[in-house]
């Protein structure tokens, strides 16, 4: 009996040993124990790597409200003031997305958050909360978001990744700002962008970065991002306050890019790391054709109508899904925006 009870403890606790004082086991790493401890590989380090686990959250009633419209142009991306809102459309392309993405495979999880959330944070995005905390290697680091309209979304999140049983390893705090996994494109598990704008402060990128460096990350490229003054219109797509409206990677070494929505330095960043720009032309900028999602390497779930980015996807040998999120993506909402990624496989590597 105690031999088995033994043999047991050996299998699930790492550096147990039989008959032994209870020393530091400063060799076992917490990835070591990750799954074992906390019942999944929790990780998207990536955004090509074949996507295994999701968390989306649909539109409810909470979407149609007056505390938006009363002073609505804090709370609309793109569109104009006073455009209809159909909730059972937003409520039929959120469902045609969800099956998009089992169908490739992807068990998807519905965080169903309460309609009661603090501030109008799920009012102000019709219904609709973006993962705005990052999955890295181990687990997530929680956002603080710089618009008073999401405030609120921070907490929820927590409590709902806490919930399903992933770790939370850092909480932006301070002065610090950051949207935190949409100002962030992986290049590799290694290699990462990540957007300076409206959303985020040099201060939270600076947080966060000693976290990425603990979970692999060698090389960290800052990109800034265009900015709204007094107003928000669509030309010259200035209100790209997330980089991943404007720049995204598809398969290995393949990206898609708006440029006018980010510095120039960027784009020289990425062809010295040999990376191939689809250029996006701005009609389908605003149409949120670079939010598109690679739920594995060359596979890209992408919102139908951007038929100029779909071509040169295709011709670079891409598999591309195509699906009608127009009541989401003419509001500089795509794939990637509505899709939380919470396990992913790693790679592919830029290698040396």
């Amino acid at each position: 009996m105690a031999e088995n009870i033994q043999a047991r403890l050996k299998a699930t606790i790492p550096g147990y040993q039989p008959g032994m004082p209870a020393h530091r086991m400063d060799e076992v790493t917490f990835m070591d124990e990750l799954e074992l401890m906390w019942g999944r590989k929790w990780g998207a380090q990536s955004d090509m790597g074949e996507l295994k686990l999701a968390i989306v959250h649909g539109p409810g009633p909470e979407s149609v409200d007056d505390e938006v419209l009363a002073d609505p142009v804090p709370f609309f991306a793109f569109g104009e003031v006073g455009e209809s809102y159909d909730l059972e459309r937003h409520q039929q392309q959120h469902d045609e997305l969800v099956a998009a993405l089992r169908s490739e495979g992807v068990e998807v999880i519905y965080a169903n958050f309460p309609s009661d959330i603090h501030g109008v944070y799920t009012k102000s995005l019709r219904g609709i909360m973006a993962l705005e905390a990052s999955v890295i290697n181990g687990g997530a680091v929680i956002p603080r978001c710089g618009v008073p309209w999401k405030k609120g979304c921070e907490k929820a999140w927590t409590q709902k990744l806490a919930e399903l049983g992933c770790p939370i390893l850092f909480t932006v705090h301070g002065r610090g700002i950051h949207d935190v996994r949409a100002n962030t494109v992986w290049l590799d598990p290694e290699h990462c962008v990540v957007g300076c704008s409206l959303r985020t402060n040099l201060e939270g990128i600076r947080q966060v970065e000693p976290i990425f460096r603990y979970a692999g990350v060698k090389d960290l490229h800052i990109a800034y991002l265009p900015g709204p003054l007094y107003t928000r219109k669509r030309a010259g797509f200035c209100a790209a306050y997330h980089l991943d409206m404007v720049f995204g990677m598809v398969a290995e070494r393949l990206a898609i890019i708006y440029p006018g929505g980010i510095d120039y330095d960027t784009i020289a960043y990425l062809r010295h790391k040999g990376i191939k720009l689809i250029e996006v032309p701005e009609e389908e900028a605003v149409n949120a054709a670079a939010n598109a999602l690679a739920v594995r390497p060359g596979v890209v779930i992408i919102p139908a109508g951007n038929p100029v980015t779909i071509a040169a996807l295709r011709r670079e040998g891409c598999r591309v899904v195509e699906v009608d999120l127009s009541e989401f993506s003419t509001r500089g909402i795509g794939p990637v925006c509505l899709t939380g990624p919470l396990i992913r496989k790693p790679g592919p590597y830029l290698g040396a």
